[in-house]
């Protein structure tokens, strides 16, 4: 029993040190996503201002067009500082949830030590009963004995995703999907945003309501026509004649979808951090097999003990 809690702590020392080396490949990552993000968004409203709608571009005053210009560039500023915070507020998620779970290791520690003083002591038949007795009166609920059993299977792939974490693993493999749903969120805000901006101006027709632009910059590609150019999109919608008829008619709108992929293949410099996180990535799944086969021996060991323990002639 010692020798496999002593392997179990030496997999939650290098759980800890993956943890601080994901910390520091996702901040140089996110730097240089939050400026190629920024840099891609302008690429792309400059596309459809010039041959995506240029007419429309041309119908603008020079102030207009400058005032267009200066709030796509404070959205790419803003975009820029914006993803990097988003390690921070990792961070701050792994710090408030770190003495929760040290709680509970805690917990399972003394445990297991008040499960190897009972072991250790030598009672008489009259003894044993009393403690047999003590420990009927205190039998874990079925809730316990739930955790006891899932204890001793190997975790399905669907309930980890939507249990609660457990343990430093599970927690770490949540927070680096948050992080990672916060970047495509964060794509997709800033796709929506700029959408409004060129609606706003006139840029992408008055005649698409909001509501399809912000559900363009949302929806999968494979839904949609991709143009030409990276990070712009091509949709077909139905709308009404503009003439006294109500003849409906197909009409293209050009639209902003800044794709994560799409950015990351623009700039070679974010090619090295994506790697590396994939080569984390692999490096915790091993970490996490080698953890939960521990835990297995060790729950497969003090159930063993606990049946001797227990276990008395007639």
């Amino acid at each position: 029993m010692n020798r496999i809690d002593q392997e179990l702590a030496a997999l939650e020392e290098a759980i800890t040190h993956l943890a601080k080396e994901f910390q520091s490949t996702y901040f140089n990552y996110l730097t240089f996503l939050g400026e190629c993000v920024g840099q891609q968004l302008i690429m792309a409203s400059y596309r459809i201002c010039t041959q995506g709608y240029p007419e429309s571009f041309l119908n603008l005053s020079v102030n207009s067009r400058q005032q267009l210009q200066q709030s796509l560039r404070k959205l790419a500023q803003e975009t820029q500082q914006k993803l990097p915070s988003l390690l921070e507020q990792w961070q701050e998620s792994r710090s408030a949830t770190t003495d929760d779970l040290d709680q509970d290791l805690d917990q399972d520690l003394d445990q297991d030590s008040d499960q190897d003083s009972d072991q250790d002591l030598n009672q008489d038949s009259d003894q044993d009963l009393d403690q047999d007795s003590d420990q009927d009166s205190e039998m874990p609920s079925s809730t316990e004995d739930s955790r006891f059993l899932n204890a001793l299977r190997e975790p399905s792939p669907a309930a980890e995703l939507t249990s609660k974490p457990r343990n430093s693993i599970e927690k770490l493999e949540q927070w680096l999907k948050h992080l990672e749903s916060g970047i495509t969120k964060t794509i997709q805000d800033v796709s929506v945003e700029s959408n409004r901006l060129l609606h706003r101006h006139s840029i992408i027709p008055d005649k698409f309501p909001q509501e399809i632009l912000e559900a363009a910059a949302k929806v999968e590609a494979s839904a949609i026509e991709t143009a030409e150019s990276p990070n712009i999109i091509k949709i077909m919608m139905e709308t009404k004649g503009d003439g006294e008829t109500d003849e409906s008619r197909l009409t293209r709108i050009i639209a902003i979808k800044l794709r994560l992929s799409e950015i990351e293949f623009a700039d070679p410099n974010l090619t090295p951090g994506r790697n590396k996180i994939r080569d984390l990535l692999a490096k915790m799944s091993q970490l996490k097999r080698e953890y939960y086969k521990k835990q297995r021996q060790k729950a497969v060991a003090q159930a063993e003990a606990a049946w001797r323990a227990s276990w008395f002639e007639d």
